[in-house]
């Protein structure tokens, strides 16, 4: 997928910064507060681990890490934040469309489920009614006797 190549391009090129210019991940961890932004010393371990795959961290996840370093440190040898931000609007369009597929589909089964159960309504009024006739005739009959 798209994404998961800007998450790897991405945390290839904070890896590279962080070797460059021989950043802590208490370093780091106080560039991000310094900013705003928190994530745990963990989280950041995990981005620049040789043994996790970027792609299975979430980019929400990556990008304040990029803001920091990239920007404090001038890189722009990468892809622009909106490549980024196109590549994910594109994964939730398509995960939209899932979803209203699956919404109509759930919808269909039920209004035929609704329907069902009203033509059983119906039935049981028609049953309902018979009966109530029979006890009036049986009414009838008894209180003329």
């Amino acid at each position: 997928m798209e994404i998961d190549k800007v998450k790897k391009d991405t945390v290839a090129r904070l890896r590279k910064v962080r070797a460059d210019h021989g950043l802590t991940i208490n370093g780091i961890m106080e560039m991000l507060e310094a900013k705003g932004t928190y994530l745990s010393e963990s989280t950041i371990k995990r981005i620049f681990s040789e043994n996790v795959d970027p792609s299975s961290i979430k980019y929400s996840t990556i990008a304040p890490v990029a803001d920091t370093l990239l920007d404090l440190y001038n890189d722009d040898s990468g892809v622009d934040d909106i490549d980024a931000l196109k590549a994910i609007i594109r994964e939730k369009n398509m995960t939209i469309a899932v979803l209203m597929n699956r919404d109509e589909e759930r919808k269909a089964d039920y209004d035929k489920r609704v329907s069902h159960l009203q033509k059983q309504i119906e039935r049981l009024d028609e049953h309902l009614m018979f009966r109530e006739r029979i006890i009036e005739k049986l009414l009838d009959k008894i209180i003329k006797e």
